[in-house]
């Protein structure tokens, strides 16, 4: 039985951490692009994760991360700006190796998000150049993967939305569709009901070669291993 209650609890705190600290850092007009955003997220929850070791009980949690080919490379050749991968190896009872894709936007005119009543998130798409080219880019991501999102960054909090939700909007008039915490997308990533086994990696070499496979900005691979 796979069971990680302390990790799953202990990677949504050390997320909300990061999201909390770059927002504070958006505000303050100290980082403002996706690119950079994404960048700091991943790293910083690396950084939280690493002084929180003493923290796990029976299991050990790494983050191993790739980033993108150096700032000069275009935007065109990606075809994401995340590939997450979760790698589970626990003794002799449990193995899984299975990743997601994420297109990464920030809270615009074209996107908006709504923290409605009752912990509800709506996210409003208005029709633009900027939604019909998001359409554009989940499109190739479902092409490898249904376990495809958008994660929008917005100083009410990072949230996350099916890239298929996306795809099912009309290029003519927008609309809303439903969202999520980021928090709650990664402990729901830990606890697989997040992920396709066709993206798979179990070290650096096989998460290099899934990075390029799936032309994506950004690996991360959440490692799972017994003491």
């Amino acid at each position: 039985m796979f069971v990680i209650d302390g990790i799953v609890k202990l990677l949504g705190d050390l997320v909300k951490k990061a999201e909390h600290k770059i927002i504070e850092e958006i505000k303050n007009g100290e980082v403002e692009d996706e690119p950079s955003i994404t960048n700091r997220f991943i790293e910083r929850t690396k950084t939280y994760l690493e002084e929180s070791e003493g923290k796990l009980v029976k299991h050990n949690l790494h983050i191993r991360t790739l980033l993108d080919r150096g700032p000069k490379a275009p935007e065109r050749e990606f075809g994401a700006d995340i590939c997450g991968v979760l790698d589970v190896e626990l003794d002799d009872y449990y193995t899984n190796s299975k990743g997601f894709l994420a297109q990464a936007k920030c809270e615009s005119e074209y996107v908006k998000v709504d923290m409605a009543p009752r912990g509800i998130i709506r996210v409003n798409f208005n029709p633009s150049r900027e939604f019909n080219r998001l359409k554009e880019q989940v499109n190739r991501m479902l092409e490898i993967t249904p376990d495809s999102f958008v994660f929008i960054y917005s100083t009410k909090g990072f949230v996350v939305v099916p890239a298929s939700s996306v795809r099912g909007l009309s290029s003519e008039t927008g609309g809303v569709v439903y969202g999520k915490p980021i928090a709650n997308f990664f402990k729901e990533f830990l606890m697989c009901f997040i992920g396709d086994h066709r993206l798979t990696a179990t070290d650096n070499e096989t998460l290099r070669e899934l990075r390029e496979r799936t032309l994506s900005r950004i690996a991360c691979m959440f490692k799972i291993v017994s003491f």
